[in-house]
């Protein structure tokens, strides 16, 4: 059998990717890791995208928890809000009550959440396949690798555009400490002001943006690998 070769950072990603799915176990981890993805030369107009965001009882991967994911399904130039979801996570301890004030989501809330191992296998099939979409993916892209490693001993890699970087890389310039927030930059394309730190309704706000900001650069002949974060 011969592999397809992929150079530069395609390959490197690539890499990544065909190892963690070496590593993940029978079950939705594997499943998710089989769905076929994009190559980093796809029309950006041809992408199939998920907006994420998830809320966390604190900002460590390996010791704070998810307690909420807000997903929306997203193409160029249209959001898909009738497939969002909001998935509840119960955390195995008690909430933080420093991070309760920022997310307002009780234990009261949580108690009929799903365990992380149940939300898991409902939250991986909406991904699989997908290009994710995150305001400072980072936070996303680490909670779902600890969140993994704990469950199925395999890590998380997955293709994410992150609207953050996007911002600073497309759109350069000197901004005030904050000016990179998700509700400064929306501001600043005249989008409008949603309550933050609500997972589903952050997810969204991030799929608005991220629309917004490929109307300001210009969509023609953007392909995948022009908007992955770097």
């Amino acid at each position: 059998m011969i592999l397809p070769f992929w150079p530069g950072r395609e390959g490197r990603f690539r890499r990544r990717f065909d190892q963690a799915a070496a590593m993940a176990p029978a079950g939705p981890l594997r499943a998710f890791y089989a769905a076929p993805l994009p190559e980093f030369d796809t029309d950006a107009h041809a992408l199939d995208m998920i907006a994420i965001d998830l809320e966390t009882d604190g900002l460590d991967f390996a010791s704070s928890a998810i307690l909420e994911a807000g997903i929306v399904p997203a193409r160029i130039g249209s959001i898909a809000a009738s497939g969002s979801r909001r998935i509840r996570f119960r955390p195995a301890q008690a909430l933080q009550a420093s991070s309760v004030v920022v997310h307002r989501i009780t234990d009261d809330a949580l108690a009929h959440a799903l365990p992380e191992e149940d939300a898991l296998a409902y939250l991986l099939p909406a991904l699989a396949g997908k290009v994710l979409v995150a305001h400072f993916a980072e936070i996303e892209a680490g909670f779902l690798n600890a969140a993994c490693q704990r469950v199925y001993g395999a890590p998380f890699v997955a293709p994410f555009i992150c609207t953050m970087q996007l911002e600073n890389r497309w759109f350069p310039r000197t901004r005030a400490a904050d000016g990179l927030r998700l509700g400064k930059l929306r501001a600043g394309y005249r989008l409008p002001a949603y309550r933050a730190h609500d997972g589903l309704t952050d997810a969204l706000a991030c799929a608005e943006l991220l629309m917004a900001q490929i109307a300001h650069h210009g969509a023609e002949n953007l392909t995948l690998a022009d908007l992955l974060r770097r």
